[in-house]
């Protein structure tokens, strides 16, 4: 059986099913390809740390609409 003959039956389990599945599925992956898949540095996470000029847009945006509040 195909990828392309899986997916519709895949589309049509449950959400427990489906987890039950990724479980085998990921059960028979060699732990270093699956330390590549889910790897930290391949997902980069933004943070606010040293966003200077977005919190100063940001107390731009929030004086901006307290002096249209108070104007109204």
């Amino acid at each position: 059986m195909s990828l392309f003959e899986l997916i519709p039956l895949v589309n049509n389990l449950s959400q427990s099913d489906k987890l039950s599945l990724f479980k085998l599925l990921a059960a028979q992956i060699p732990d270093a390809e699956l330390q590549v898949i889910f790897s930290a540095s391949e997902y980069p996470v933004w943070s606010p740390y040293d966003a200077t000029e977005a919190a100063h847009i940001l107390m731009q945006m929030i004086q901006d609409d307290q002096e249209a509040s108070t104007h109204a």
